[in-house]
């Protein structure tokens, strides 16, 4: 089949879910839309090719946006930020056209699950990295044990060791949405710990973590949960469940001193007669003098740990893969593993691969074992290969 893509939101992401669809024989045309028309043709000239051509549209003018949608799509990709995923949702559900995103949060976006099914749409919310691959990972785990207890994520992306990108201050440069990688280090999160659920402040039990070389030793810190993934899949007994941060050795304590020294607060100060938010300061100077430069390399890595029972003993699966930027096609390794997935399942969702309607959260992927392999194959196309071991017994 041939198909036409419609992809909202062209920023690091959405030039990631170009440089995927344009690639793919499938896909005929796709049109790369987005409020800042100018930011959507530079992204769109990068990455070349007679396939694509830029609209304008802003999603918070749900007429223009499902009429744009109506015009002819299979699927919606989107790489817009998380405050308009819901509203780009929504307008695809109303058009009658399946969608998918890296950004969407499942704390309101499955109140759209009933007109989804309804419409006869199929909607995959946050299927990228981590949210996504991580929570794909975690259910192929908990559909291989006989009953999970224990699920854990441990994930991050930054500067490639010994490059210029690295040797700054705090060894790290902006790959994905910044102010969403600054607000990760703050506040809390509810976590399942012991069986219990208990609210973790961001930045807490840091923790050693070895990765293969070239990456090697990292630190990780507490910055989110894997409630959905219990809730989603319908478990009991569940004992842990909590996702962790990595980053390089040392990231933690200088996120921490930023914290203690008041500059990531919210509330405004006064310079020179002007009200100032110290976070909204952080934010504009580091999309300021964090970007990554020509010839700078991210990398990322992924471990996920599903352990409880199989065949009456404990026993865990592990899953775990890292990435580099791809100098030579010009992709960083955020956008790589983040849109990629997200570009896979978009695919999918228009072949009519799926079988399930309505808003399907990612875990539900991996638990379905003809979905998540035929995701993993694509993914491996791309190469982004997961290696899974299994140990047996577990402690």
């Amino acid at each position: 089949m041939k198909m036409r893509v419609l992809v909202l939101g062209v920023g690091k992401m959405g030039y990631g879910l170009l440089k995927d669809l344009v690639a793919q024989p499938d896909v005929s045309e796709i049109v790369a839309a987005d409020a800042n028309l100018e930011q959507a043709k530079r992204f769109a000239e990068r990455v070349g090719g007679e396939k694509i051509s830029v609209k304008r549209v802003d999603v918070t003018d749900r007429a223009s946006t499902v009429r744009l949608m109506k015009a002819g799509f299979d699927v919606v990709a989107s790489g817009l930020p998380r405050p308009f995923c819901d509203a780009a949702a929504s307008a695809a559900i109303e058009a009658g056209v399946g969608y998918a995103d890296v950004a969407a949060s499942f704390a309101t976006i499955f109140s759209l699950d009933s007109a989804a099914k309804k419409a006869g749409v199929t909607v995959v919310p946050h299927i990228g990295l981590d949210i996504g691959i991580d929570r794909v990972l975690c259910g192929v785990g908990a559909r291989k044990l006989d009953r999970p207890e224990r699920f854990h994520v441990w994930c991050g992306g930054f500067p490639q060791k010994g490059t210029q990108g690295y040797n700054n201050p705090i060894n790290y440069k902006i790959s994905w949405y910044w102010p969403y990688a600054v607000s990760s280090n703050l506040g809390s999160s509810k976590v399942l710990k012991g069986g219990k659920i208990v609210e973790v402040p961001h930045l807490s039990d840091p923790e050693d973590i070895d990765f293969p070389e070239p990456i090697g030793r990292c630190e990780a810190y507490t910055t989110g949960d894997l409630i959905d993934v219990v809730e989603h899949l319908g478990l009991k007994g569940v004992k842990d469940a909590w996702a962790k941060t990595v980053r390089w050795p040392g990231h933690c304590e200088i996120w921490r001193k930023l914290v203690g020294l008041h500059l990531l607060d919210v509330e405004p100060v006064k310079v020179k007669g002007v009200d100032v938010s110290p976070l909204d300061f952080f934010i504009a100077l580091g999309e300021k003098t964090l970007q990554y430069e020509p010839g700078e390399g991210d990398a990322i890595c992924q471990r996920v740990e599903v352990s409880g029972v199989k065949d009456g003993q404990q026993a865990a699966y592990i899953y775990e893969f890292i990435d580099f930027a791809d100098m030579e096609n010009d992709i960083s390794a955020m956008a790589r593993t983040t849109a990629f997935p997200c570009s896979v399942v978009a695919q999918m969702i228009a072949k009519g691969e799926f079988g399930m309607k309505g808003v399907v959260h990612p875990v539900r992927i991996g638990y379905d074992e003809r979905l998540s392999d035929m995701f993993f194959v694509e993914l491996s196309k791309r190469h982004i290969n997961v290696t899974e071991y299994f140990k047996a017994p577990f402690n």
